[in-house]
């Protein structure tokens, strides 16, 4: 008998994320606009 479980192995825990912010900028008209941000650091396309 096989038993594959494609589950990630943290699938059912609670998970705490505990974090800093570092930076905070005003929101552009634009981003105002659309309801989300524009561009980022790590964003190539400026769009998600």
């Amino acid at each position: 008998k096989v038993v594959l479980d494609g589950n990630h192995p943290l699938a059912g825990m609670a998970l705490v994320f505990t974090c800093t912010v570092t930076a905070i900028r005003p929101a552009s008209a634009e981003e105002i606009e659309h309801g989300h941000v524009h561009g980022g650091d790590d964003d190539e396309e400026g769009c998600h």
